[in-house]
C-alpha cells in the first residue's frame, strides 16, 4: 500500500472532511466488534481512521499484519510511539482516498470517519479494491440501513450487491464514542461473494442498465424492459428470471436483476444496451 504522490498536494485540503471522526472507547464494544471480524493469524487488516489505536492494537493480536491509516498528525505520533518495535503494525499518515489499497488479499476492520463513508466504500468496491475480501465497519446507523435495505433506487448500490453481501448487525450507542456523534452507529458486515452475480468487467454497463430501468421504479419490469429487449426477448428473459408481469422494477430481487442483465448481454444487440 503506497501513496499516490501526484495527489498528495490535496491531502491538506481534505482534512476538514474528517470532522466526523468519533473515537470508539467502550471496552466491551471494542472486544465484540473485533471478535465479529473472525480474523486469523494469516490475515492482513486495514484499519481506516485508526485514531489513537483502540482497534489497531487489539487487531494486531488477532491478525498477522495491521495497516493503520490515520490523517491527524497528533494521533499518528501517538500510534507510532505505541507501535514502536512491533513488526505486525504499519502506521501510514494520509487520507485513505489518496492511498493505494493493498494488492494482496486484505480485510478492513475499522471505525471509519462517518463523513467519508461513501468515498471509502467506492474505493473498496471499485477496481482498486479487487483484493478486498471482507469488511467489518462502524458507520452511522442511518447509512447502514440505507446500504442494506431490500429496495433501493441507487444503481451503484445494486452493482455493489452483485459482488458483495452487505448486512447490518449490532447498533452501537452514540455514548460509546468520544466525541459522541449526533446519532447512534451500527456495524456493517461486508463479505465478497464466492462468485459474482454478473461479470466483474461489466460493472459500468450494469449501472447503465439499472439506471435505465429505475427511471420508473414502480412500473412493471416487463414494461421497463421495452426499448432494450424485443417483445420476444422480453418474454424469454422474464421467464428465465422468474419475473411475473406485475412485479415492479423496485421489487426485483438481486437474482432477477442479474438474470435480466445477463440476458441482455447474451441476446440483445450491443447498440441497444443503455449507456453506463
Amino acid at each position: 500500500m503506497r501513496k499516490q504522490n501526484k495527489k498528495q498536494g490535496n491531502a491538506r485540503t481534505h482534512k476538514s472532511n474528517f470532522s466526523a471522526q468519533h473515537l470508539l472507547h467502550h471496552p466491551e464494544t471494542i472486544r465484540q466488534f473485533i471478535r465479529s471480524a473472525r480474523l486469523s493469524s494469516s490475515d492482513t487488516v486495514l484499519d481506516i481512521g485508526a485514531g489513537k489505536g483502540s482497534l489497531t492494537f487489539p487487531l494486531a493480536d488477532q491478525a498477522g499484519k495491521v495497516i493503520a491509516v490515520e490523517m491527524d498528525a497528533e494521533f499518528v505520533r501517538v500510534l507510532r510511539a505505541k507501535a514502536e518495535g512491533d513488526p505486525r503494525i504499519r502506521i501510514i499518515q494520509g487520507d485513505i482516498r489518496l492511498l493505494r489499497l493493498p494488492k494482496e488479499a486484505f480485510h478492513v476492520v475499522a471505525n471509519i470517519p462517518f463523513s467519508i463513508t461513501t468515498p471509502i466504500l467506492e474505493k473498496l468496491f471499485g477496481p482498486e479494491g479487487r483484493a478486498f475480501q471482507r469488511g467489518v465497519l462502524i458507520v452511522e446507523k442511518g447509512a447502514a440501513r440505507r446500504l442494506t435495505q431490500t429496495e433501493t433506487l441507487d444503481p451503484r448500490l445494486l452493482l455493489w450487491r452483485m459482488h458483495f453481501v452487505l448486512e447490518m448487525r449490532t447498533v452501537i450507542p452514540r455514548t460509546h464514542f468520544a466525541p459522541p456523534p449526533r446519532v447512534d452507529a451500527a456495524v456493517l458486515h461486508i463479505e465478497r461473494r464466492g462468485h459474482s452475480m454478473i461479470p466483474i468487467q461489466q460493472g459500468a454497463r450494469f449501472v447503465g442498465f439499472a439506471r435505465r430501468l429505475l427511471r420508473e421504479p414502480r412500473i412493471a419490469a416487463v414494461h421497463a424492459l421495452r426499448g432494450i429487449f424485443t417483445p420476444a426477448q422480453i418474454k424469454a428473459s422474464v421467464q428465465l428470471a422468474n419475473v411475473d408481469r406485475e412485479r415492479t422494477v423496485l421489487s426485483l430481487s438481486l437474482d432477477q436483476w442479474a438474470s435480466l442483465f445477463c440476458s441482455m448481454l447474451q441476446h440483445v444487440a450491443p447498440h441497444r444496451w443503455p449507456k453506463g
